[in-house]
């Protein structure tokens, strides 16, 4: 379906447009059909996507994973949840980073009663910036990693987790936490040569200037309904990192 005929959809069915999203969406979405029923039974009562080791990415983002992950691999992601697990459970080590405290507890305890012992499970909560400073592009701030949700504290802990491994360590980086964009360039040298890069949420506009700087490396787009989540078309890139 074209631009001109979505809008004339949206201005003929007015209120209605909003209770048809998902036929509107499926029907301009062949690919998403695969997994209608996927994504009916992620809304079950009692479930979570943590609880069922589940990535919060599009299904068809997940589906590449599983066919890419191999047990050998070592990954590191920026924000943890079902991924964490799900990871855990195909490659060889993962090294998973968050920023909440109470979430670390809550997939910390998970972790442990799925007997994942593959994971390095890291908190780096938002850190107090010494002084007061009024806007963020104060000189005095401006070295620091700044996240606008958190005002008055710095994510450079969080951000350099990923530093004290040596370049070329990681199959796989998956970006789906604070600051992304830093979180990007620190993790770029720490990929292999024919490693990847995913990054959730790429058509994010706090994320397009990064974006558009990888478009160098050869990427596929995941554009597609994702789990627990309403109909809506959610975007996912990873990158082919090259030498």
């Amino acid at each position: 379906m074209n631009l001109p005929a979505k809008r004339q959809v949206e201005t003929y069915l007015g209120p209605l447009f909003d209770p048809l999203y998902l036929f509107y969406l499926l029907v301009d979405d062949i690919k998403s059909w695969r997994y209608f029923p996927k994504w009916i039974s992620s809304f079950r009562s009692g479930l979570s996507l943590l609880d069922e080791a589940k990535p919060w990415i599009p299904f068809s983002a997940a589906t590449w994973l599983e066919h890419y992950l191999q047990p050998n691999m070592k990954v590191f992601e920026y924000g943890a949840g079902g991924s964490t697990i799900f990871l855990s459970e195909r490659v060889q080590e993962v090294y998973s980073i968050e920023h909440d405290r109470e979430w670390h507890a809550r997939v910390s305890k998970v972790l442990a009663q799925c007997g994942v012992t593959n994971c390095t499970y890291q908190l780096h909560e938002p850190k107090p910036i010494g002084g007061t400073f009024s806007a963020v592009d104060d000189p005095q701030v401006s070295r620091f990693i700044y996240d606008d949700y958190y005002p008055g504290t710095t994510l450079d802990e969080y951000v350099g987790a990923i530093d004290v491994h040596p370049d070329h360590t990681f199959d796989l980086v998956l970006v789906d936490g604070r600051v992304r964009t830093e979180c990007i360039r620190h993790a770029l040298s720490k990929i292999r040569s024919g490693g990847y890069l995913m990054l959730d949420n790429s058509n994010n506009t706090d994320t397009a200037e990064i974006v558009h700087k990888l478009r160098t490396y050869s990427h596929t787009e995941f554009r597609g309904i994702a789990p627990g989540w309403p109909p809506a078309r959610w975007t996912n890139t990873v990158w082919k990192i090259s030498a």
